[in-house]
């Protein structure tokens, strides 16, 4: 802006036939995107779900016959996902168009949506009433009484005053309305919007002999839709995917695990450009964690086939990358039907003085009615993966892989160890013989529990398919 002492007089949220108070409000907000590879990585073939979607009830006074009413959103809303019902009058009321207004960015842009619009100019030579015809940054033309002027706004206008609708502060929908009742209506309006995403967070204490721990998970929620939404109740989404056309199969499509649903007990207010913590289950406080050594054969190489499937038997030794890793971690045990969302661990530990020592750092791992925390490296146990056979038929698109796991305890205790297996050369897989297997997206695990000095193996099939 050019001029100096320069205000705009708007009576802000006094916009007639916006909504007022809002009340009743619901919103389901999705993780935050997985990252992607340059192929698409773990979501090539599917539409990651992203944003929130939000509804709310509004009070709108509508005018009799066809009126436009303004409705305040949120600047990112995807206006073509607008759904509306009318609980006053459900067979009342028609939106026959719709028109999304974007919030003005400058003082510019708010007094050019007055064009046509009387207003008042304050200059220093007094008030002047009058028509607005055109704006931009230096200067300003009025229609006043019998002509036009063109009015230099640096050095001469010192203020101006716009009617108190509050149009321009907050992107809006205008719907023209065909109504049979005037008068003040209930809707229940709903939307998707960008800039709505939650990251999960975890936090564990770990007494001073080890034996009892304190397990929180908190959810992190970022609201950059410009939308505010209080008094909301929060339901916040984990993992899941929607099946393009093309994409069905006979086999389950497992890329990622299931949807998991966190539904917050409590109310919560969401203002825009700011960010709330809230805890994403109950704190389990005082648990014995269990002790188990983690094996994984290799990286997960998944998100590198999610474009084509990889038919190469001999890829990887067709074993792995062999002897991978084996790690010392703890388990909390959760809900049974709990999948806990990938995060951030923090792992502390209180010491018999009151002091809080920071003992790691990681990602935690989850597995529905658990969450492991990774600790140090374990040379106890030994693992040999073998691929036993691999059979490709390239007519019927099948791909049968026959895996045997050899695991060896060289400590002088029992140990419980979980491997982690993932069935990465396709997104559509099944493992013989295992009905039960539950929604975990391209990964598997197995329990073997193991003698002090003893050795056991496990032997699976695997039969991916494509299309």
């Amino acid at each position: 802006m050019a001029s100096r002492s320069f205000t705009i007089a708007v009576a802000l949220g006094a916009l007639t036939g916006i909504a007022g108070a809002e009340h009743k409000t619901t919103v389901t907000i999705w993780a935050d995107a997985l990252a992607t590879n340059e192929f698409g990585g773990a979501t090539y073939g599917f539409a990651a779900t992203t944003g929130g979607f939000v509804t709310e009830q509004r009070e709108l006074d509508v005018g009799g016959g066809a009126a436009e009413v303004r409705v305040a959103v949120p600047s990112t809303i995807d206006a073509a996902s607008v759904h509306v019902r009318d609980l006053t009058d459900p067979a009342g009321v028609t939106i026959t168009a719709q028109r999304f207004i974007p919030a003005a960015r400058t003082p510019t842009e708010m007094i050019a949506r007055q064009i046509g619009q009387p207003i008042t100019v304050v200059t220093t030579r007094g008030e002047l009433t009058g028509t607005l015809r055109a704006v931009d940054d230096q200067s300003l033309v009025v229609d006043t009484a019998g002509h036009t002027q063109v009015l230099r706004r640096e050095g001469y206008v010192l203020d101006i005053k716009l009617p108190s609708t509050g149009a321009g502060e907050r992107a809006s929908l205008a719907w023209r309305l065909a109504a049979k009742k005037p008068g003040k209506h209930l809707v229940e309006l709903g939307y998707r919007a960008d800039g709505l995403a939650w990251s999960a967070d975890y936090a564990a204490i770990l007494d001073d002999a080890g034996a009892s721990m304190d397990f929180r998970a908190w959810a992190t929620i970022k609201n950059q839709s410009s939308g505010v939404f209080d008094d909301a109740m929060i339901t916040l989404v984990s993992g899941g995917t929607t099946l393009l056309p093309g994409q069905a199969s006979t086999y389950a499509l497992t890329t990622h695990a299931a949807a998991q649903r966190f539904a917050l007990a409590a109310p919560v207010d969401l203002r825009a450009n700011e960010t709330v913590q809230v805890e994403l289950v109950p704190a389990r406080v005082g648990v014995k964690p269990k002790h188990v050594i983690a094996y994984e054969a290799m990286t997960d190489p998944s998100p590198d086939y999610q474009q084509y499937p990889n038919t190469d038997c001999s890829q990887f030794n067709g074993q792995g990358a062999d002897p991978g890793t084996s790690q010392l971690a703890l388990e909390v045990e959760l809900a049974p039907n709990v999948i806990l969302p990938p995060g951030r661990v923090r792992l502390f530990q209180r010491r018999a003085g009151g002091q809080i020592d920071v003992i790691s750092e990681d990602v935690l791992v989850a597995q529905a009615g658990s969450a492991r925390i990774r600790l140090s490296a374990d040379t106890e146990v030994t693992v040999a993966r073998v691929q036993t056979t691999c059979d490709l038929d390239e007519q019927k698109h099948t791909l049968r892989e026959k895996i045997e796991l050899k695991f060896e305890n060289k400590a002088k205790k029992p140990l419980e160890v979980v491997a982690r297996e993932y069935l990465w050369r396709s997104t559509m897989w099944k493992i013989e013989n295992d009905k039960n297997r539950p929604p975990t997206g391209q990964m598997h695990e197995f329990r073997v529990a193991l003698p002090a000095g003893g050795k056991q193996s496990v032997t699976y099939v695997v039969v991916y398919t494509w299309n």
